[in-house]
């Protein structure tokens, strides 16, 4: 089993984040890695094959797990080396990798465990450090007389051409570098070999045919007509199999093929033609103007907004937000794995920070506070005071002194879990305004909007 732990919300997770966008600045250029399948055929196209060669893939098994964390690292120097980067720089670097990739805990049933060997399946950092290692794998088996004449890899995954008489000795080379790291290997079967979501096979000419390749558990199921989302989410599949027909070389016959199958995948789904129709010119013209011009738009820096999907509560925002500048992302708000599946151990409420309330006993009133530390270290705060008379701590004390009421320590409970510092206030000051007993705070909420009497619906 290979161990996948999320690093949501972990210590390191900010620093992953942070080094990745640094050393975007500073991008792979040695290696023979590919980004997509599209870029895999440009770099295959015009490749002849020769007498004796066969089409094959090889596989690393379980790569991340597997990756020495301290020759991850090395390939990591040597890359910040090899682009010139100030020695200091180089140092911050690799003490910032170091600490996230040997800071791998995570917590099951109670108990908390630590990923002694590999790059952790869930930091952000991993794939950048297994590409580096991998790519330095392949400089240094380059040197071999039976490395492959054609080396293509996607991730973990790669495409070669080798010497049907040098295939065993190639795989006993690739499995003897490192003690972790182990190749399998598929040859070509009838002359064709499924690869990444290609089928690559041999032509008459000795040059290689590409076609789109589906797994035969493939039901062409995807988001129906008449589920409710937003309509470039029902869109993205089609789009993606659009993108793919115009962008790889096929022969007519197979073009015809894949572009009657995105039809009757969409009436299988629920759409009408002219649905698919549109999606499909938008990409032909697209095509048409990418050939015709190396001319490209620049790019600019787009402000994105979340939003959860209701259409006809977010409609009208998305217009107004468009108006400002903002682009939409729409997010569902009830998913099968929200409803199902918990794959963390659940944080009792008492020990997350966030938004919460103290109730009286004696009366209908409420204290709501914030608190960016633990619930119950801030409850016992309050309790502290309460015993021991301290109105100017708490105003919960206040309530009880004042009046001689008892405070119901029973049911005061975490309104609202607010993981992000700066949205505390906020929250807090929703609930105070749109609280529905009366307040023993002493003072009005931080926050002042009409907004936040715009509904009576319980707040999420």
């Amino acid at each position: 089993m290979r161990p996948i732990s999320s690093n949501v919300s972990t210590p390191t997770e900010k620093m992953a984040a942070w080094l990745v966008h640094e050393l975007r600045k500073y991008p792979v250029t040695h290696g023979r890695s590919v980004r997509n399948s599209v870029e895999l055929v440009e770099h295959l196209k015009d490749i002849e094959l020769r007498r004796g060669e066969v089409l094959v893939s090889f596989d690393v098994t379980a790569l991340f797990p597997n990756v020495p964390v301290n020759d991850a690292l090395n390939s990591l120097q040597r890359h910040l080396e090899r682009c010139r980067v100030p020695q200091n720089q180089i140092e911050a670097y690799l003490l910032v990798a170091e600490v996230c990739m040997n800071q791998n805990y995570f917590s099951f049933r109670g108990k908390f465990y630590k990923q002694t060997f590999g790059l952790s399946m869930g930091s952000k950092l991993s794939p950048l450090l297994a590409n580096l290692f991998l790519s330095d794998f392949e400089d240094g088996l380059e040197k071999e007389r039976c490395f492959p004449r054609v080396w293509r890899r996607y991730v973990d995954d790669v495409f070669a051409v080798v010497k049907e008489r040098y295939l065993s000795q190639t795989l006993e080379l690739l499995n003897s570098r490192h003690r972790t790291i182990k190749f399998t290997v598929e040859q070509e079967a009838e002359g064709k070999l499924p690869f990444l979501d290609l089928m690559i096979s041999r032509r008459e000419d000795n040059k290689l045919k590409f076609g789109i390749y589906r797994k035969p558990t493939s039901t062409d199921r995807y988001i129906t007509s008449d589920s409710n989302h937003f309509g470039a989410q029902q869109k993205a599949a089609f789009h993606s199999m659009a993108h793919r027909l115009y962008n790889i070389p096929m022969e007519r016959d197979d073009f015809v093929e894949e572009r009657n199958r995105i039809h009757k995948a969409a009436e299988l789904n629920g759409y009408e033609r002219e649905f698919v129709d549109k999606i499909l010119r938008k990409h032909e013209r697209k095509k048409h103007r990418s050939n015709a011009t190396t001319l490209r738009p620049e790019k600019t820096d787009v402000k994105r907004i979340s939003l959860p999907f209701y259409p006809k509560l977010t409609n009208p925002i998305q217009r107004a937000l468009n108006h400002h500048g903002f682009q939409v992302v729409y997010k569902s708000s009830n998913t099968l794995k929200d409803a199902l599946c918990n794959l963390k151990d659940r944080v009792p409420a008492d020990e997350k920070s966030g938004v919460y309330q103290i109730p009286c006993q004696n009366c209908p009133a409420v204290y709501i506070g914030q608190t960016r530390r633990k619930f119950k270290t801030r409850l016992r705060k309050h309790k502290n005071a309460v015993e021991h008379g301290r109105t100017c701590d708490s105003s919960v004390a206040m309530h009880a002194t004042t009046l001689g009421h008892t405070v119901d320590w029973e049911q005061a409970k975490l309104l609202k879990n607010v993981r992000k510092v700066t949205q505390l206030i906020a929250w807090e000051s929703m609930y105070i305004a749109t609280a529905d007993r009366p307040l023993m705070n002493e003072d009005d909420a931080p926050i002042t909007s009409s907004l936040f009497h715009l509904t009576k619906l319980r707040i999420q």
